[in-house]
């Protein structure tokens, strides 16, 4: 990062849920800020409240062309960009055979075009720097994601892309950190549209409400709490590739590698048969297979 320690933010969707929250935190820690939003008219008072520190924008991530010149007007401003945070909080419900064609490209397009189109645009900049941090606010993993497939897929992309830009950028000194933010529900992001029904999903999680906890993914992270955690990782120089927040949000990752565990274990024998004959003296040398569980792990 600069010497000096006010490190200038680029903060997209700042108006809602948890990057509404970080462009509160980040501005009351005394950083600078350009805060983007289709309706920058909602974030005036926190821009008037710091004076000289923070100025608002408006920006439709989706739009490329707009995307370029936003960036431009932030370095014009304060002369550069070294921490980008990008949302991908977008949400739809249905299973997967009731989930329309254009509805999947909707939520890839605002949850991995978007935030990875900005991502590629201020790295020029901050490999120049040989410095720099991009936040990546993902949707929080769902429990059991049935009813949020296409939402679990978009946020898989997204999660793939951020550790192979985390591996390719980590040399130049930039560091990249993909936030799961729990339960946040996305509150003021785009509404959750929802797909036409079919009879045999109705019981699927989801299809009663539009929080995280109605469909199963816990108790609600405090947004304030939540942001000054990601002020901190970035602060301290040395933030994750993933940051989870939340005790509820932790236990569903454990649990998620508990599970994939489990079914490895469970089928590791068919998975060893496909291995080429080997040599003795290479086979002797061959690492172990884990001892396989009896329990069978469907889906695992």
């Amino acid at each position: 990062m600069p010497n000096d320690a006010t490190l200038v933010w680029f903060i997209a969707d700042a108006s809602a849920g948890l990057a509404a929250a970080l462009a509160e935190a980040v501005l009351d820690a005394g950083q600078r800020a350009v805060l983007a939003a289709r309706d920058p008219e909602r974030l005036r008072s926190l821009v008037e409240r710091h004076p000289g520190r923070a100025s608002a924008i408006a920006l439709d991530v989706l739009d490329g062309g707009a995307v370029d010149a936003a960036l431009r007007d932030a370095e014009a401003r304060f002369g550069r960009i070294d921490v980008l945070a990008a949302s991908a909080q977008q949400r739809y419900f249905g299973a997967v055979e009731e989930g329309d064609e254009s509805a999947l490209r909707a939520v890839f397009e605002e949850n991995v075009f978007a935030p990875v189109n900005l991502a590629r645009r201020v790295l020029p900049g901050m490999r120049a720097r040989r410095a720099g941090h991009i936040v990546l606010l993902a949707r929080g993993v769902a429990h059991v994601p049935a009813g949020e497939g296409f939402c679990h897929a978009a946020r898989s992309a997204l999660e793939a892309l951020a550790e192979a830009l985390f591996h390719e950028v980590e040399r130049f000194g930039v560091k990249v950190t993909l936030v799961d933010p729990g339960a946040s529900d996305g509150a003021g992001h785009l509404p959750a549209p929802r797909a036409a029904g079919i009879a045999d999903y109705a019981d699927l999680a989801g299809r009663q409400g539009g929080t995280g906890a109605q469909v199963g993914q816990g108790a609600q992270v405090d947004l304030a709490r939540a942001a000054q955690a990601i002020l901190r990782a970035v602060t301290d120089g040395r933030g994750p590739l993933r940051l989870v927040l939340g005790r509820a949000a932790l236990q569903r990752a454990y649990d998620r590698l508990r599970i994939l565990k489990v079914g490895f274990d469970a089928w590791a024998d068919l998975a060893a048969s496909a291995d080429p004959d080997l040599p003795a003296a290479t086979a002797a040398r061959a690492p172990r297979r884990p001892r396989a569980s009896r329990a069978r792990v469907s889906g695992a």
